[in-house]
């Protein structure tokens, strides 16, 4: 598959080979039809994310007071209708200021909830392996050729809104193929912390991020066992680096 071909052999520093293999799985996710975009979709926004970092409309909202104040068109590559190219830019740029006002507004415009959380998790894919590229400096990956394929648009059972802005499955509902999110065995069920349901409407997408996240930072069997650390700096360490990111991005979990 043209541009699924990820490789860190030309690295500056020795990368695991998990993450290669992670970020390989990545971009074959994003290329391939998934529950509710195609794949040709799926490659256009993970395009328009890359493209939002230039954009001048966006660049003048993060400056001022309130995204709000500043009206304009976003300077988009014209593949996506402008609904889509707003919330991708929003997401992107300046995600510390969205509001569930906001969310409600991308929906109210004819973005499904579902299509929705499929956006998010295309355009998280992307800025995930992106960010990791430019962190230790190399060229960032040419997007994969999208796949064939039309979507399954089967819809997640047991969602609601509950702690969320949109419909999420909790533990005690998940079933299938869900459940690998809420692994019982190591104590992360049924008190699974909510960032691990954030995408759990569409649970294809949950999967293959949390599939990148227990690669780049702990598997859950790490997160609950203090003895259990299989990464070669020690956990307070990782701690410090992930709440230091968390702070830099507005994150509040």
């Amino acid at each position: 598959m043209a541009g699924t071909d990820v490789s860190y052999n030309n690295a500056p520093i020795p990368i695991r080979d998990d993450i290669t293999a992670a970020h390989r799985r990545a971009w074959a996710h994003i290329a391939a039809p998934g529950t509710w975009l195609d794949g040709k979709t799926r490659v256009a926004i993970a395009a328009e994310t890359r493209n939002a970092a230039g954009c001048s409309l966006c660049q003048q909202r993060k400056q001022a007071l309130s995204p709000n104040a500043v009206q304009g068109t976003h300077d988009s590559l014209g593949a996506l209708p402008e609904n889509i190219v707003e919330a991708i830019h929003r997401i992107a740029t300046d995600p510390a200021r969205l509001t569930e006002s906001w969310v409600l507004s991308v929906l109210d415009g004819g973005v499904p909830d579902t299509e929705y959380v499929e956006m998010v998790s295309v355009l998280a894919h992307t800025m995930c392996v992106d960010t990791f590229c430019d962190g230790i400096g190399v060229e960032r990956h040419a997007l994969p050729e999208p796949q064939p394929g039309e979507p399954t648009r089967n819809r997640s059972e047991g969602a609601s809104v509950d702690v969320a802005w949109l419909p999420t499955v909790p533990p005690e509902k998940a079933s299938g193929e869900l459940q690998r999110i809420y692994p019982s065995d190591v104590g992360d069920a049924p008190n699974a912390p909510n960032v691990r349901r954030a995408m759990s409407l569409v649970p294809r997408e949950a999967i293959s991020f949390f599939g990148l996240n227990d690669v780049q930072y702990l598997p859950p069997e790490a997160m609950w066992q203090v003895e259990v650390n299989p990464r070669a700096i020690e956990k307070a360490q990782i701690e410090l680096v992930a709440g230091r990111v968390s702070s830099l991005n507005g994150c509040f979990y």
